[in-house]
């Protein structure tokens, strides 16, 4: 930090992370600190400062039951996708088979299409064929764009992983499913992880897929917002956004305490 403030070019640097960290964070400061203003409309900086907008947030039951329905449908989603795009991402990496270039890029292909036409796509899909029914939809449909971020991660891990160490444990007698439970499991368990966490993401803040293929009496909690917000924008709604954010913060933060304590321990 002392020598990037030597350098002009260091300071400006400096300088343009600092403006990038601003410009990403103020909004989301926003966002949390404006319901605790007492007017009944979001001003910044507060007018007044009271609770009672989180606390109809929390005890709206609207946003508790569609929470409930973003977490099941963010989980599930993210553990299919998560064996689904292990699976590719070890055969695209183990055995070289005409067409796996072509196969990785259909994997990939939710990254560059648009949601909305996703969406329609799907519709009309579900609609004609009559496959699936109530949310099984809407994980379908989620495991599908999220299939992407677990391949991405995991595709590098895979291929620097040493193939030596799971042809030892081949030669011990181990069969190929306990080589891979054993050996390259342990091994790349941490991209596993992040691709998981990224696909329970992009799963539980997902809005387009969910307005299209959601169940009309079941709609998960973006669904819920987005209604709430082309109706008039409360406070409340601002809330429910701000308690999302602390929640995350609050993962975030045990998730490096647990680290920490983890690196000490070792």
């Amino acid at each position: 930090m002392t020598i990037a403030w030597r350098s002009p070019l260091g300071a400006v640097l400096l300088l343009l992370c600092a403006l990038s960290f601003a410009y990403l964070l103020l909004p989301i400061l926003v966002v949390v600190v404006a319901p605790f203003g007492a007017t009944g409309y979001l001003a910044f900086p507060p007018q007044g400062w009271t609770l009672k907008w989180y606390a109809a947030a929390v005890s709206d039951t609207r946003y508790l039951a569609a929470l409930l329905v973003s977490l099941r449908i963010a989980l599930a989603s993210a553990l299919i996708a998560c064996v689904i795009g292990i699976a590719a991402a070890y055969a695209l990496t183990r055995y070289d088979f005409l067409g796996r270039r072509l196969l990785e890029a259909i994997f990939l292909s939710p990254l560059i299409l648009p949601t909305l036409v996703l969406a329609v796509g799907l519709t009309l899909f579900f609609t004609r064929t009559g496959l699936l029914q109530g949310s099984w939809r809407l994980i379908a449909a989620h495991v599908i764009i999220c299939i992407p971020y677990v391949l991405r991660v995991s595709l590098p891990v895979l291929r620097r992983f040493d193939r030596s160490l799971e042809e030892a444990a081949r030669n011990l007698g181990a069969s190929p499913f306990a080589a891979f439970f054993l050996v390259v499991l342990p091994v790349v368990r941490p991209g596993i992880v992040a691709g998981t966490v990224l696909a329970f993401i992009t799963s539980f803040d997902e809005v387009v897929l969910a307005l299209f293929l959601a169940e009309p009496g079941a709609p998960t909690l973006p669904v819920t917002i987005y209604s709430a917000v082309q109706l008039g924008f409360e406070p409340s709604v601002a809330a429910i956004s701000g308690l999302l954010v602390l929640a995350t913060f609050m993962v975030m933060l045990l998730y490096h305490l647990l680290s920490a304590f983890r690196r000490q321990r070792d």
